[in-house]
């Protein structure tokens, strides 16, 4: 007989109770890829799948050993670096904008990216915008290489860096800098303005190229520009040499600071011309020192600063007899040595010829009687004016809370008239005036 198959006799059976859950399949969220396993097969991607934060820096990066383009993973380091200069301000504007877009946006286009052996390939990116969930916070960027055109698709996005800001910029020298002034993009002109190559200037940064003096003063412009969106300038002195470069920075992204465009001007000669213009105007042509106009200025800069202040007025003794005994090529030459010696013999006053053999010194308020013996002192230390017999006349006057400039020389001028008048009387003829 065949087996019982039913409960004709009464016999009690078990009746299964329901289906037991299906086990959640092994690996990285169900994948059944573990972490050996992803490891093992790394090799074998063609797309890299990168996560952005809102620095452009990578966060992540799941891509072949050494990375997709053979220069390594990049974790750590701004996306542009290995884009060519031209797609990466393309890519630097409409990604600006994306990272503005809702959560969700998605968009792409094809950039050029340069391989580990030096060459450059074309390689579709894709960013989607996950800023919304806490485990990506940031932006997801999948790469991979094409062959044949497609066309970008960034909805909602308009390429207007280029077209707005470049255009007008890009004929001179062009550097975009992240946040932390890491420079991403450096132009063939910031290259040549600079004289470094774009790896050198991506690897010492731009502070490094400026002069140490000038250092803390561009950093501070920067670390304005980056807390809040905006223009600003400054000019620099390059690091080992005298070449001078005016920089314009304008920052931009929404609503953060993403990066900052700067333009560099290289303004050495135009800054040299203009000295050069500045000291003819301001200086006498024959000693270098300040003309009568410029010392109008400065004295009366320092009476409207409240600047407490001296002003002695020389006139040299004998220096007539010079001129005619050994021509005015030899009165030219006692000139210029009693203003270096002026010059040189006080630091912290300044000195102007006044016209033919009158000199000027602006110091700090001294005594009347002092700074006399320091000028007549320093005339006498001339060894030109020693050997030829010539000495000075010297008159002082303190600057009054209400003197203009031309109170205080004429004050002074007068003085030394004064001692002239003083002093002639205990001198041969030929030795008293000019």
């Amino acid at each position: 007989m065949g087996a019982d198959t039913g409960d004709a006799h009464g016999g009690d059976r078990a009746h299964p109770g329901p289906p037991a859950p299906a086990s959640r399949p092994p690996g990285i969220a169900g994948t059944g890829v573990d972490a050996p396993l992803l490891e093992a097969l790394l090799p074998h991607l063609t797309e890299s799948l990168m996560v952005l934060d809102r620095a452009w820096n990578v966060k992540a990066n799941l891509a072949p050993p050494g990375g997709l383009i053979g220069r390594g993973l990049g974790l750590g380091l701004h996306t542009l670096e290995d884009m060519h200069p031209d797609d990466a301000v393309q890519i630097l504007d409409l990604g600006t904008q994306a990272f503005a877009t809702e959560p969700g946006w998605e968009g792409s286009m094809v950039v050029r990216m340069q391989r580990g052996d030096g060459t450059y390939g074309r390689y579709e990116v894709t960013a989607i915008n996950r800023l919304d969930d806490p485990a990506v916070a940031g932006m997801v960027v999948r790469t991979r290489e094409v062959v044949g055109e497609i066309e970008p698709h960034v909805p909602g996005l308009e390429n207007r860096l280029a077209a707005e800001v470049l255009a007008e910029l890009l004929p001179t020298g062009v550097l975009v800098l992240d946040p932390s002034a890491r420079p991403v993009y450096v132009n063939g002109a910031a290259c040549a303005t600079l004289r470094r190559e774009p790896a050198e200037v991506k690897r010492d940064g731009v502070l490094a190229l400026v002069a140490e003096e000038d250092r803390d003063r561009m950093a501070a412009v920067f670390g304005r520009v980056t807390s809040v969106r905006g223009r600003e300038s400054c000019t620099v002195r390059l690091a080992d040499r005298d070449d001078v470069v005016e920089c314009r920075m304008m920052s931009l992204g929404e609503p953060d600071v993403s990066i900052v465009v700067v333009t560099l001007d290289d303004v050495t000669a135009r800054q040299a011309a203009e000295a050069a213009l500045e000291r003819r105007a301001n200086h006498d042509g024959l000693t270098g020192v300040r003309n009568r106009s410029s010392i109008i200025d400065l004295v009366r800069d320092r009476l409207d600063a409240e600047v407490p202040t001296a002003v002695a007025y020389l006139d040299l003794d004998g220096f007539k007899r010079v001129n005619d005994v050994g021509g005015h090529a030899e009165g030219d030459r006692l000139l210029v040595a009693v203003a270096h010696g002026l010059l040189h013999g006080q630091p912290d006053a300044v000195v102007g010829r006044i016209g033919g053999d009158e000199f000027v010194v602006v110091a700090p308020a001294l005594a009347a009687d002092v700074l006399v013996d320091q000028v007549r002192g320093l005339v006498a230390g001339v060894e030109r004016a020693r050997l030829a017999g010539v000495t000075a006349s010297v008159g002082v006057a303190v600057a009054r809370p209400d003197d203009g400039p031309r109170d205080v020389l004429h004050r002074a001028d007068e003085a030394m008239y004064a001692d002239k008048r003083r002093r002639s009387a205990r001198m041969a003829p030929d030795q008293v005036g000019g």
